[in-house]
C-alpha cells in the first residue's frame, strides 16, 4: 500500500487499446479513506499506476486524464414491414475533465527499461455538485482516470479505470424529516347497488432514508364495501433517460419492494396497519442533479379490492447516504399532503 496500512485499496483496470505483450499486469490502486473506497466532491484522488513490460520502450511522457461525464441511449421502433424503422435517442454530458503529466522525459524521449514500472498519481476531484455514479437501464453516469502513454509516431496506449464518485445528501436536512400523510377513498358499484366507501388514511414519519433503513408506514382502512380488500405497500424505483433539452424522455419503473398487510374484511371500519418496506443495501441514492439522467424513488401505498381497480396513495422519498442522527431535534409535526390516485 502506498500511503499506509490503514487506507482502502482498490484496484481495477482496463486497457482501452490493444497492444500485444509489451505492456503487462496491468493495474490501477486508488486509496481512499472511506471503507467503500468512495470519493466526493473536493476530495484528493491518489493511488498508484502499476504495469510490466517486456522489452525496453521509448516513451514521450505518461499522461493523466480524470474524468466524469454521464449518458444515455435507448432506441424506438415504428412502423411494420419494409417501413419498419428504427431511432436511436441518445445525449452525453461532460461533467469535468482535467489533465495532467504523470512522467516527462527531459528530452524528446525517455527510455523504459523491461521490468516492472510503478508511478504514483495524486490529483483533487473539482468541486461541485456532481451526481453519483449510476447504472441504469439505458444510461450510466461514470467517473474515470485515464493514463495515456504516449510515443513518437504511434498512437497513444491508453489505460482505464472508474472509481466510485458519491454525491452525498444528509437525511437531516430539515426538509427530508417533515411527517408525510395521505387520504383517500372510493366507491365501488355491484350492478344497480353503490357500496359504502372504502377509505384509507397513511402516514410516514419522515421523507428520507439511506439504504438498508425500515421505512415504518401507518395506516388506517376502513371497508364500507361488501368486498374483501387487502393492504400493500411497494417501494418503486424510477430511472428518468432525457435528451436535450428534455426533448425525448424514457422512464422505467422498478419495484424493489414488496409488502402484504392483513385483509380487511368487508364492513370493517377503523383497523389499524402498519407496513414495513426494507430498502436493499444496494439501493442507489437519489439522483436529482444531472439534466439527462435522474433517479427517484416512490412509497405506494395501495388496497387492492377484488373486482375494482385499486386504491392508491403515493408517497415520494429521498435516499440519501448520511443516516438520520436521532439525537436531531425533530420538526414541528405538521404534515404535507402526499399525491393521491384515485
Amino acid at each position: 500500500m502506498l500511503y499506509g496500512s490503514k487506507r482502502n485499496v482498490c484496484s481495477k483496470c482496463k486497457a482501452v487499446n490493444m497492444f500485444g505483450e509489451t505492456f503487462k499486469n496491468v493495474s490501477i490502486d486508488f486509496i481512499s479513506s472511506h471503507p467503500n473506497c468512495t470519493f466526493s466532491s473536493g476530495d484528493m484522488i491518489s493511488g498508484e499506476m502499476k504495469f510490466e513490460l517486456s522489452k525496453d520502450v521509448k516513451i514521450q511522457h505518461i499522461s493523466m486524464t480524470l474524468k466524469g461525464k454521464a449518458k444515455i441511449s435507448w432506441t424506438t421502433r415504428r412502423g411494420s414491414g419494409k417501413s419498419r424503422h428504427t431511432r436511436v435517442h441518445s445525449a452525453k454530458l461532460e461533467l469535468f475533465k482535467l489533465e495532467s503529466i504523470v512522467v516527462q522525459g527531459q528530452n524528446d524521449e525517455i527510455t523504459l527499461k523491461t521490468g516492472i514500472h510503478v508511478y504514483p498519481f495524486r490529483c483533487q476531484i473539482p468541486h461541485g455538485d456532481f451526481p453519483s455514479s449510476f447504472v441504469g437501464l439505458h444510461g450510466r453516469i461514470c467517473y474515470t482516470v485515464i493514463f495515456g502513454i504516449h510515443r513518437s509516431w504511434h498512437r497513444a496506449k491508453q489505460f482505464e479505470s472508474e472509481f466510485k464518485f458519491v454525491n452525498h445528501v444528509d437525511c437531516n436536512n430539515p426538509a427530508l424529516l417533515v411527517p408525510i400523510s395521505a387520504a383517500n377513498s372510493k366507491t365501488v358499484c355491484c350492478l344497480w347497488c353503490v357500496s359504502g366507501p372504502i377509505m384509507m388514511d397513511v402516514r410516514m414519519e419522515r421523507k428520507g432514508y439511506v439504504p438498508g433503513e425500515i421505512i415504518q408506514i401507518s395506516a388506517e382502512f376502513g371497508n364500507g364495501s361488501s368486498r374483501r380488500v387487502v393492504p400493500k405497500a411497494l417501494l418503486v424505483q424510477k430511472q428518468a433517460f432525457y435528451t436535450a433539452g428534455k426533448s425525448t424522455s424514457k422512464i422505467v419503473p422498478r419495484t424493489l419492494v414488496c409488502t402484504m398487510g392483513q385483509a380487511v374484511q368487508p364492513n370493517h371500519s377503523d383497523v389499524y396497519c402498519e407496513l414495513m418496506l426494507t430498502i436493499p443495501e444496494d439501493a442507489p441514492t437519489s439522483i436529482a442533479n444531472c439534466p439527462i439522467l435522474e433517479v427517484e424513488y416512490v412509497v405506494m401505498v395501495s388496497l387492492e379490492i377484488s373486482g375494482a381497480s385499486n386504491l392508491e396513495t403515493l408517497f415520494p422519498i429521498v435516499l440519501g447516504t448520511i443516516p438520520l442522527r436521532q439525537e436531531e431535534c425533530r420538526p414541528p409535526p405538521y404534515s404535507m399532503v402526499a399525491k393521491n390516485i384515485v
